[in-house]
């Protein structure tokens, strides 16, 4: 059974995040798990107060929550720590000076780490293009809005993976994107199989002292 425990920021989550729903996808509060946090991987990179946000396509299928459910889990709406994105995205950021190389709190780290889909695909899938895939970006919308509004600090967005980056522009959160003057940046998912000198190569733009802004 698993008992770790995470500090969170996140803010009073709305009803109306809560009541989203789509027939091929579960929202995260039909489990009742009476989670705090609004997006799994707040517990890997969780600063609210940071000034970058990291948005790859989704979270982990619902049937990920149930089997961690059924194995006892007490935190099932968490990440994975040995998923290969997520220590590809841990090793990135270490790479540039921004995460200390050893323990780092999820609450202070600089980064917000969430998804363009809010919804968990409920198909029987566990990989491949979602199921409704324009739809469900376009509900999750108000809950990636809901989350750039609240971080008072943000000034970089990056957009992980092409998914990511299409949901984002095809939505009017690329206007607000443009309209709050952030900076943009688009680059490869961390599951994907590159060199570190090619990943590094995409993610120099987002630490280098000059801005970005979208085109």
């Amino acid at each position: 059974m698993t008992t770790t425990t995470w500090g969170f920021k996140t803010p009073a989550i709305p009803q109306s995040v809560r009541k989203i729903y789509h027939p091929r996808y579960r929202n995260i509060f039909s489990f009742g798990l009476g989670n705090k946090n609004l997006w799994g991987t707040e517990t890997l990179l969780g600063d609210w107060d940071g000034e970058h946000l990291l948005i790859a396509k989704d979270f982990y299928p619902a049937q990920y929550i149930e089997e961690r459910l059924d194995a006892g889990d007490t935190n099932p709406y968490s990440h994975n720590p040995k998923a290969p994105t997520n220590m590809n995205l841990l090793k990135t950021l270490r790479h540039f000076g921004q995460l200390e190389d050893g323990f780092f709190q999820n609450t202070s780290c600089n980064f917000l780490y969430i998804s363009a889909c809010f919804l968990l695909r409920n198909d029987g899938l566990k990989r491949g293009d979602l199921p409704d895939a324009q739809h469900a970006f376009a509900i999750s919308t108000p809950v990636v809005r809901f989350t750039m509004k609240h971080m008072p600090r943000l000034r970089k967005v990056v957009a992980m993976g092409g998914h990511a980056s299409r949901a984002l522009r095809a939505s009017w959160l690329f206007d607000e994107i443009k309209s709050r003057k952030l900076s943009y940046f688009e680059v490869s998912h961390p599951s994907r199989a590159l060199s570190n000198i090619n990943r590094y190569a995409e993610w120099l733009p987002v630490f280098e002292s000059r801005s970005a802004t979208p085109r």
